[in-house]
Order: C-alpha cells, then structure tokens, then sequence
C-alpha cells in the first residue's frame, strides 16, 4: 500500500512498493540491453564500404531510441507490472505543486550549471572535460537523421530517462537515504549514462535539479517538462549553429 507523502515525512518522501533489489535487476538489463543494441552500430561501422554516413548515422540513433525504450521498459517492468501498482506510483500525476514556472526555473539553472562548469574547466585549460554532444554532430545536418534525433531528443529521452532515474531509481533510493543523497546517486547515475566524462560533474546536478523539480511539485511531468525544454533548445542550437558552420 502506497503511503501518501505527508504519511511518510519530507525525508524519505512517498512511500513506493519496489526494492533496492529491483533496482539492481533493472540497471543490470539496461546494461545488457544496451550492450545488444550496440552489435547493429557495429556492425555498420564495420560495414562502412556498404553503408554510407546517413546509414550509419541512423544506426546510431535507432539504437538510442531503442535503448531508451529499454530505460522505460526496465521501470515500468519492476514497479508498475511486478508490483501492481499503478503508473501513479512512478509520478505520473498532476502536480500538487508549482508548474510550468518549475520547468522553466530548472532548465535556466540546468544551462547556468553547464556554462559555469565549461567556463572553470576552459580557464583551468581543461579542454578534455568539457561536455561533448551524445549524438555525432553530423546528426543534426543530415535530413534524414534529424527527425531522428529531434524524436530521441524531445520525446524519449525526456519521459524514458526521468521515468527511470526519479520516478523509479530516485523514488527508492529517496526513502533509503534521504532526498539529498538520493538525489545525488541518482543523478550520478543519470550523468553515467552519457557515456561522456567531461557530463559526470554538471549533468549529476542537473539530475539533481531535475529530482527537485519532482520532490517540488510531486509530479514527473514538471520533471519531464524540464527536461523537454532544456533538450529542445540545445538541438535548436546546434541545429543554428550547425547550419552555420
């Protein structure tokens, strides 16, 4: 039985049916998965004579969706199916709280995050960890991979990432240590799974800020939301800046 959140006090947060357990089996599939979706980029790579830069490209970017779908398939798996609980335990409802402003206020402090931290490592001439784009930047001048990369970008991403790292992973890892260290494991995790280390240090608080947004309003759509805009306008930048270049 799901406790309401004034039932389980501001520390541990709502009161969810899923494990430490659960989390483990879900972050071992997602790792297996992702491992399996890797063999078709591979093998288009290896065929580079018979597949041109679109076909490639393509690749990439199917598999990324798929590994998104994986992500989403993983929480849902090991909460709602396994323990009945209903999609409302993950964070899909209405915000008891805040709004859009919340969403906003996340992505401006999400983009004040990363030019902050690229400006300290630039100044510290520390060019290797600056944050790389996770999707080849010919990605976003190819007509036929931008669909892909817009759909990756604003659709899966934002409701496969958040619905696995907060309103799974953080939802339980909240009730075991707290919001804060929650919230920072989680958030390690999610900036993990950029694959980039010049990512781990901003994006970790980026997950973070995202963790608040949902602890604020209560609701993963504030989460979402966020994440939609701060994704949507880095590809509108590097769609302008690309089509600069």
């Amino acid at each position: 039985m799901l406790v309401q959140p004034q039932q389980a006090g501001e520390r541990a947060g709502p009161q969810v049916p899923w494990k430490l357990r659960d989390l483990g089996l879900a972050s071992a599939w997602v790792v297996v998965a992702n491992i399996l979706l890797s063999i078709p980029v591979v093998i288009a790579f290896s065929a580079a004579r018979d597949v041109g830069d679109d076909g490639k490209m393509a690749a990439v970017l199917v598999a990324s969706l798929a590994g998104e779908v994986a992500l989403l398939g993983a929480a849902a798996w090991f909460s709602v199916r396994r323990y009945a609980c209903g999609w409302r335990a993950l964070g899909f409802r209405r915000a008891v709280r805040g709004g859009w402003w919340v969403s906003v206020a996340v992505v401006l402090a999400a983009y004040f995050t990363l030019y902050v931290y690229i400006l300290i490592v630039e100044l510290r001439g520390l060019d290797w960890l600056v944050p790389g784009s996770t999707v080849p930047d010919d990605s976003f001048k190819s007509a036929v991979s931008l669909p892909l990369v817009a759909v990756l970008a604003t659709v899966a991403a934002p409701i496969a990432e958040e619905t696995f790292f907060r309103g799974f992973l953080f939802a339980r890892l909240r009730m075991r240590w707290g919001t804060f260290r929650g919230a920072l494991v989680s958030g390690l995790l999610f900036a993990a799974l950029h694959f980039n280390l010049g990512a781990l240090v901003p994006f970790t608080i980026i997950g973070m800020l995202l963790a608040w947004a949902y602890v604020f309003s209560g609701s993963l759509w504030v989460a979402i939301g966020a994440h939609f805009l701060f994704n949507s306008v880095s590809v509108i930048l590097a769609v302008v800046l690309g089509g600069g270049s």
